[in-house]
């Protein structure tokens, strides 16, 4: 090595990391210096220049289980520094800036009046579950273009049709349950409703038996690790800044539900002519087949081409359709699952509407349970007499909602303040309507928002909520859930062939002897003996929210 290139090597590497150091310093202090910006002016929690409202957050956050879902914080936070109906939080670097509301009139604006486009961060959250083109985080003509095409597959009339096959897994479910019930066993009840809605979603989306409820299936493990394994997002949990972990388990599980999905198109798609001639003047509605049928028609407008003519599947377009069909499996399964589970809960806790519910079922379908599936295949209407279970799981919704729906502001778009009608800023922020704020805020309920009340959902009742503008389970306009009639359909039927068999009974005080998956030793551990909102079953992160250890619980068979 030369005298030379030892002499300036030296100082030329110090001046370029030198260089590198004060860019990146400057480009700290740009940003920071921005998001304040962002902020100034705005109400919210006592706010640091340097800190913005990490410490706010922190201070009421520490105060809550630790395993508590980043959802219900935003309520505490607006009760803890005594703030209005909206507000903005500042968690950089750790998040974006966001702009929470509890005002129906203000998450109209930018649900309803104007769709505001998806926040980013569904998109890095959706990555997992449905990846490129899915239904929840796309936009524009990609997203009409899906949603025309899968609405027929989630309307009412067609929903009633799949009512026999809800039946069937139900009874597989009811059965599993009443052994459960027999030996008195401890378990985890979300799990098992877990298992059921997969299979209630596989077949409306896939046609295909999973069979989850009685054996291990390859996709559903890879979907549940899925779930497991989700950042919560680094304000809430930064481990997940060096947990290396989570992009490997989530790649391999990736690709574990391509694999079998776009098996399965592919064999759905060869098969098609059979299938037409077998069902020859019956639509096919299930996913998959609407989504097949979107692409032949695609073809045939833009190519000419024949459907019959068809051989190979465009690779864009399998890996758009496999991208939607997970996103169902996800979507489909999370909130009927939860909300069966916090059903089952909250009657144990409140015998009187325990005792309407089973007396409606008695009403509907005669006092022998055995009776009621044979009842509802042979006529699914029956589902429309059942008020009260109605209202019960609305006010499971409404107490534990699953999600929240995420959208972005703009430079050209402002909010305005639903007390004053002043204008407020929006570019750059996150903008949350948060279920668990709106639905418990008491300003926007006639009765205490914090009771569980089915009656305030009852068509009856004078005083009825059904349409109350702050209940939004399902988000508002044009961006709401697809399947909140199917995830209502299905809740009932499992509520119908369930509720008269067997008594529920919480069993959080033994969550420590669950063991196996990890689901459930924290809130175990740190969080024994704490409550939130004044129930030990509050909502953790997996995937969306779920009840805290999967809602430990034993099961007594019913006497009499």
């Amino acid at each position: 090595m030369s005298p030379t290139f030892d002499l300036l090597t030296g100082p030329r590497l110090a001046w370029a990391a030198g260089i590198i150091i004060v860019t990146a310093v400057l480009r700290f202090w740009q940003q920071l210096h921005y998001r304040r910006g962002l902020v100034r002016g705005l109400p919210g929690p006592p706010h640091s220049y340097l800190f913005g409202s990490l410490i706010s957050m922190g201070e009421v956050i520490s105060k809550q289980p630790a395993s508590a879902a980043p959802q219900t914080f935003p309520l505490l936070i607006k009760n803890h520094f005594n703030l209005g109906d909206w507000f903005v939080c500042d968690p950089w670097p750790f998040g974006p800036a966001f702009l929470v509301t509890f005002s129906p009139e203000m998450m109209n604006e930018f649900t309803v009046k104007q769709s505001m486009p998806k926040h980013p961060v569904i998109h890095e959250f959706m990555h997992n579950f449905g990846g490129k083109g899915n239904l929840v985080s796309s936009e524009g003509p990609e997203w009409k273009k899906w949603r025309s095409a899968f609405n027929p597959g989630f309307s009412a009339a067609y929903l009633m049709t799949l009512v026999p096959s809800i039946v069937d897994h139900a009874v597989i479910f009811s059965n599993l349950m009443m052994e459960r019930a027999k030996d008195n066993s401890l378990f985890r009840m979300e799990s098992a409703t877990m298992n059921l809605t997969v299979d209630i979603i596989g077949k409306v989306v896939l046609d295909h038996d999973l069979n989850s409820q009685r054996k291990p299936n390859a996709l559903v493990d890879a979907f549940l690790s899925q779930t497991k394994w989700q950042r919560i997002g680094a304000q809430f949990n930064p481990m997940e800044l060096i947990d290396f972990r989570i992009d490997i388990v989530q790649a391999w599980n990736t690709w574990t539900m391509d694999r079998y999905i776009g098996g399965l198109l592919d064999e759905r798609f060869s098969t098609r002519s059979s299938r037409d001639e077998a069902n020859t003047g019956k639509r096919q509605k299930y996913v998959i087949d609407l989504a097949l049928e979107s692409y032949l028609k695609e073809k045939a407008a833009t190519e000419g081409t024949p459907p019959d003519k068809v051989t190979t599947l465009d690779p864009t377009f399998r890996t758009a359709a496999i991208s939607n069909i997970k996103t169902f499996l996800f979507a489909g399964h999370d909130t009927t699952s939860g909300t069966v589970s916090y059903a089952y809960y909250y009657l144990s806790k409140h015998p009187s509407a325990l005792a309407r519910l089973r007396a409606e079922h008695d009403a509907v379908f005669g006092p022998d349970p055995t009776t009621a599936p044979a009842q509802l295949k042979a006529t699914p209407h029956l589902l429309s007499k059942l008020d009260y279970t109605t209202a019960v799981i609305k006010e499971c919704l409404r107490l534990q909602p699953p999600a929240s729906t995420v959208r972005i502001g703009s430079p050209s778009f402002a909010l305005h303040d639903p007390a004053t009608g002043a204008p407020i800023r929006t570019a750059d922020l996150m903008l949350w309507p948060v279920d668990v704020g709106l639905h418990r805020s008491p300003a926007n309920w006639k009765s205490d928002p914090s009771l569980f009340s089915p009656e305030r959902f009852l068509p009856t009742n004078p005083d009825c909520e059904a349409g109350n503008p702050a209940f939004a389970p399902f988000s508002k306009g044009p961006r709401n859930c697809i399947g909140q009639e199917l995830a209502m359909v299905e809740a009932r039927v499992i509520l119908a062939l369930t509720a008269r068999g067997w008594e529920f009974e919480p069993a959080y005080a033994e969550l420590g002897k669950l063991e196996g998956d990890g689901y459930g030793r924290r809130e175990a551990r740190g969080d024994a003996g704490r409550t939130q909102f004044g129930e030990e079953a509050w909502q953790v992160q997996r995937g969306t929210t779920k009840p805290r250890g999967g809602m430990p619980c034993r099961l007594r068979v019913r006497e009499g």
